[in-house]
């Protein structure tokens, strides 16, 4: 089953710092469940690998991509 992917913005990566084992708080911008607000911070299934250098982080559901234009 491939995973979806979603943009996303990350409003203060000091304070919410995304670590792999736990949940991150973003701010989903193209989610497509009806359970996740695309206009607030929203918290993601625990993540399970990251990449500091694009922002790039996966979760047990989700692929997530940082928005170079608003992230």
């Amino acid at each position: 089953m491939t995973k979806p992917t979603v943009r996303y913005n990350h409003f203060d990566l000091e304070a919410f710092p995304i670590i792999v084992g736990q949940r991150a708080i973003v701010t989903p911008i193209d989610h497509n469940s009806n359970r996740v607000s695309n206009s607030g911070p929203a918290y993601t299934s625990p993540v399970i690998s990251y990449d500091k250098e694009t922002g790039q982080f996966e979760t047990l559901n989700t692929i997530y991509v940082l928005d170079k234009k608003n992230g």
